[in-house]
């Protein structure tokens, strides 16, 4: 569901990823897990494109390059360069994005960042399912994978 939310943003569809990101919100039931493979995503495709860790002026330049194709499913051009320099650390606290916008424009930012986004995404699904594995304790510990899809469950 979340390869069909960054396809519809690729084409420029808002509404189509704007409802595949809501079925994904619904469909999968721990409150962070979403926004931590968005997180993951946007930082590995970032360090693709540069081939190394970036800096603020890269962020600078890569949000200015792609801001035209962000901005058809996100009017808020500016929030391309604060989500990038979220994942990576660098944002200023009034320049962070976090809870449901993050999700919202980190879709529309990997839509925007993303040259074949069903290719890419199937070529990252293994990283980033290792990842998320050798991660899975620590995010128990930070409570990221707290079931939310049965209330009365919840501890």
């Amino acid at each position: 569901m979340l390869g069909q939310a960054v396809v519809a943003a690729h084409r420029g569809d808002g509404a189509a990823a704007h409802a595949a990101t809501v079925r994904l919100a619904n469909h999968v039931p721990y409150d962070g897990q979403v926004s931590t493979w968005i997180w993951w995503l946007l930082r590995h495709r970032v360090a693709q494109i540069l081939g190394r860790r970036p800096g603020y002026g890269d962020i600078s330049q890569i949000s200015g390059y792609r801001e035209s194709q962000f901005g058809l499913v996100v009017r808020d051009e500016e929030l391309l360069k604060n989500i990038l320099l979220t994942v990576w650390k660098l944002a200023a606290p009034q320049q962070e994005v976090t809870g449901g916008q993050f999700v919202v424009a980190g879709v529309a930012a990997l839509g925007a960042l993303l040259q074949d986004p069903a290719t890419d995404l199937e070529a990252a699904r293994a990283d980033l399912a290792a990842w998320w594995r050798s991660n899975l304790e620590k995010f128990r510990a930070e409570g990221i994978l707290e079931d939310r899809s049965r209330p009365d469950q919840r501890s």
